[in-house]
């Protein structure tokens, strides 16, 4: 099953959803591009018995999670993806979940976010369970990274709102609505501008330039470095290894 968020679309009727499709995983995610986190808005998901646990537990996060600034769905992802892919890793998520409490505003809260990202490491694949696509290769990315251009190599676009519309300067991408009754005619109803069509290499500029400045943007209050500032044995010690 594909899960979309209410403002993500279609933008290139050239792919397929079957192309990110992994068989080899129950879940897929991917990362937002300007913040790392690991988007609960737009993912797939097998009907298997550990897929449809996981979204019950996720769900279940509404009656538990704290109260103060904690990023709502998003926030509850982080560390519900820690718990069940690295569920020996206790002193870890407890570190991770205080920062997550003690979050009062974003840019605490990308400590957090953080936090899990550094603990969990280069891994993103776990056979059988969740694999996590790289930024910018999901079948989904925000608008605004590129100035709501794309390429051919997109497939869908996030953070389009009719509602925004000539707000602030805004221009669509397309000089119409789409019209969906003529879906499947070769692209007829499709009504782009031109102009915002552009070559792959462009876009990968685009993202280049965005990457590095995403980098120096990032707040100094959440470039924290968990295990420096966070216990490691100083709680659990001499027991450590008997949690596992």
């Amino acid at each position: 099953m594909l899960v979309l968020d209410a403002d993500t679309g279609v933008v290139n009727p050239d792919h397929c959803i079957e192309e990110w499709i992994d068989p080899r995983f129950d879940l897929i995610f991917y990362e937002r591009f300007f913040n790392w986190e690991i988007a609960s808005g737009n993912y797939l998901v097998k009907n298997t018995l550990f897929a449809k646990d996981f979204l019950r537990k996720w769900a279940d996060w509404e009656y538990i999670q704290p109260s103060n600034w904690n990023g709502a769905d998003n926030g509850v992802l982080q560390i519900h993806i820690m718990q069940t892919v690295m569920p020996e890793a206790k002193q870890e998520i407890e570190n991770c979940d205080s920062l997550w409490r003690n979050a009062t505003g974003y840019d605490t809260y990308m400590a957090y976010v953080l936090c899990v990202k550094l603990y969990m490491g280069s891994v993103r694949m776990w056979p059988n369970k969740i694999r996590i696509l790289k930024r910018a290769h999901g079948w989904v990315r925000d608008g605004f990274l590129t100035a709501d251009h794309w390429c051919d190599k997109d497939f869908m676009i996030h953070g389009w709102k009719k509602q925004e519309i000539d707000t602030e300067g805004w221009e669509s991408p397309f000089k119409k609505m789409p019209n969906s009754s003529q879906c499947g005619y070769n692209y007829k109803g499709w009504y782009w501008r031109k102009n915002y069509h552009v070559d792959v290499n462009e876009i990968r500029t685009m993202l280049k330039k965005f990457e590095q400045n995403a980098g120096k943007a990032f707040p100094s209050v959440a470039r924290i470095i968990p295990f420096l500032i966070e216990p490691d044995v100083g709680l659990c010690y001499p027991n450590c290894e008997k949690i596992l």
